[in-house]
């Protein structure tokens, strides 16, 4: 059957002899093969069907005859535009709140001016930065091991907006505060309820892993394949890892007392909450069988 490719402005761009079995990627390959003139590389093609607006087809992996496409049908290209793989995004944006963390610890003098140094570092300046190395180290080794994600690369303009989260909301507003010479500790919490905070940080960052080890074996490499996932908290919310990501910074910014913690905390759930919200609908709307008394991230809440 024979397809044709237009522009977003309704430019004829190739005419292509198709088959219900090639899948999205199989098209995106042919179409480098037969169109004339400027070509949009792979990663940055995306197409609809025909509307600019129509049905997307934005799975590789799956048939063409998975999106009813017919002899006659036209599709229409977008151009996405630079790429970068989002494993080096996740890689590049976790980096940042490492680096600028061990800045703030070790030049003092040189953020706070002379003398900012010799004002000694409390036990929850020391604690909350060790913590946040942690936490991080720990994402860059997930990105590295862990993680299997379903498209291989995102538009490039999306790493400064990624970066911005973590390097300047987070690293940059937080470390300012923490490390600040005339930082005070919170005086409602007693030293062994730190420890406890302490422990209950280590412990949400596991069930974390935990999550995210069982998402990684729900899809197999190269595939976009989703399941039910189960246990560490999936039994009564979809989104467990961003349940137990949440509690992770309630935890910190309840033992550091900054209020650019709280922000942090405050913006990051924010955009949690919209991304389960979105995996609960597709969950419950892909498999049939889905439990009913889940909710996205928060248990009986949201």
């Amino acid at each position: 059957m024979e397809v044709t490719i237009k522009n977003r402005k309704g430019k004829d761009l190739a005419t292509l002899n198709v088959n219900s079995n090639m899948t999205v990627k199989d098209l995106k390959n042919l179409y480098l093969k037969e169109a004339k003139g400027k070509k949009v590389s792979f990663n940055r093609q995306y197409y609809t069907l025909n509307e600019i607006k129509g049905k997307a087809l934005n799975d590789d992996t799956k048939k063409l005859s998975s999106y009813d496409i017919k002899s006659g049908d036209t599709l229409y290209l977008k151009d996405l535009g630079l790429q970068i793989s989002w494993k080096l995004v996740f890689l590049v944006e976790y980096f940042g709140p490492i680096g600028i963390f061990l800045i703030f610890y070790y030049f003092r003098n040189l953020i706070y001016g002379q003398g900012s140094a010799n004002v000694p570092l409390s036990f929850t300046q020391k604690a909350g930065f060790f913590m946040v190395l942690g936490h991080y180290i720990k994402r860059e080794l997930e990105t590295l091991f862990i993680h299997r994600f379903s498209s291989s690369t995102m538009p490039f303009k999306n790493l400064f907006i990624n970066c911005t989260h973590y390097w300047f909301t987070f690293a940059l507003l937080v470390g300012y505060f923490l490390f600040h010479p005339k930082y005070t500790e919170p005086t409602y919490i007693p030293m062994n309820l730190k420890y406890i905070l302490i422990g209950l940080f280590a412990f949400f960052q596991l069930m974390n892993f935990l999550c995210h080890n069982e998402l990684k074996n729900l899809r197999k490499p190269g595939t976009t394949e989703r399941g039910i996932p189960k246990g560490f908290g999936f039994g009564l919310v979809s989104c467990a890892n961003y349940f137990w990501e949440t509690l992770v910074w309630l935890s910190y910014s309840v033992l550091t007392g900054t209020a650019t913690s709280y922000l942090f905390l405050v913006f990051s759930f924010y955009q949690m909450s919209e991304w389960a919200l979105k995996k609960h609908r597709r969950y419950k709307k892909e498999f049939k069988d889905y439990p009913k008394e889940r909710t996205a991230i928060l248990p009986f809440l949201l």
